[in-house]
């Protein structure tokens, strides 16, 4: 089997939402949708597979792009990451309920250390993820989410938009400054455009992510799976806690073996 984009599915709008979002990216890359869904009692894996089945037919003639279905029974995350294993998949789409559902979400994502998830809690609303907001700290093992915009910038051909702050030490600011050359040596090398916002000091970080990404109009922020958590508990102003409802956010846990990808060939 070709390489799939993953869709686990809940039969809810949200879930909806997630297979917009995979259709977006699987008819640039022209890559299949997987969605799965999964039963607690083996009695209810018929009806479910008949539902999703429908939703899976429907989608694909509505769309034209094939969308195979699949139900099992078991627990939720061994069994989301063990399909996704199966049918080679190298990114996936989840809904999720906003921020009540984050930990619940982050036990699926964390569980795929080789995939990464994109979450939604909203609609496709401007068609690709061609402005994407990617924060730049301390943490140089975080280099492999800039790896990752160069694989979507294949496809949507984005604008990159960096944020990141000063520190007062100069160990930290060291760190900072050569993730910012990697990232601006790799997008200069593949013609990547990009802006990069400096902050005077990291305090107020994640409420300056989400205020920047409406400023640039981002449709896509790019977060390391570690960080996604604390970013959202430490939102404070209510209209970036709605901005965080209608953003797409990229979750990438760190990994060795990025470049054996297939989308990086």
């Amino acid at each position: 089997m070709k390489k799939s984009i993953l869709v686990p599915y809940d039969f809810t709008e949200v879930g909806n939402y997630a297979l917009e979002h995979a259709y977006m990216v699987g008819k640039a890359s022209r890559t299949p949708i997987s969605i799965i869904h999964i039963v607690k009692k083996t009695s209810e894996i018929e009806e479910a597979k008949a539902k999703l089945e429908k939703i899976a037919k429907d989608f694909s003639s509505q769309k034209d792009i094939e969308v195979v279905a699949e139900v099992r029974k078991g627990n939720l995350y061994k069994e989301i990451y063990k399909y996704g294993l199966e049918i080679d998949a190298y990114i996936a789409v989840m809904g999720t309920h906003g921020v009540k559902s984050v930990k619940k979400a982050l036990k699926v994502v964390k569980k795929f250390i080789k995939i990464p998830f994109i979450l939604v809690q909203s609609p496709v609303i401007f068609g690709e993820y061609d402005r994407i907001l990617i924060p730049i700290d301390q943490d140089n093992t975080a280099r492999i989410k800039i790896q990752w915009i160069r694989y979507i910038n294949t496809l949507f051909k984005s604008k990159v938009y960096m944020i990141t702050y000063n520190v007062s030490d100069s160990y930290g600011q060291k760190n900072i400054s050569s993730n910012i050359r990697f990232a601006e040596n790799l997008f200069e090398k593949e013609l990547i455009d990009y802006e990069i916002e400096v902050l005077e000091s990291s305090r107020n970080f994640a409420d300056s992510i989400f205020t920047y990404a409406n400023e640039v109009e981002s449709d896509l922020i790019m977060l390391m799976s570690d960080k996604y958590r604390s970013y959202v508990k430490q939102i404070k102003k209510a209209e970036n806690l709605e901005l965080y409802k209608k953003t797409p956010i990229m979750c990438v846990n760190k990994r060795l073996d990025i470049f054996k990808m297939g989308g990086f060939n």
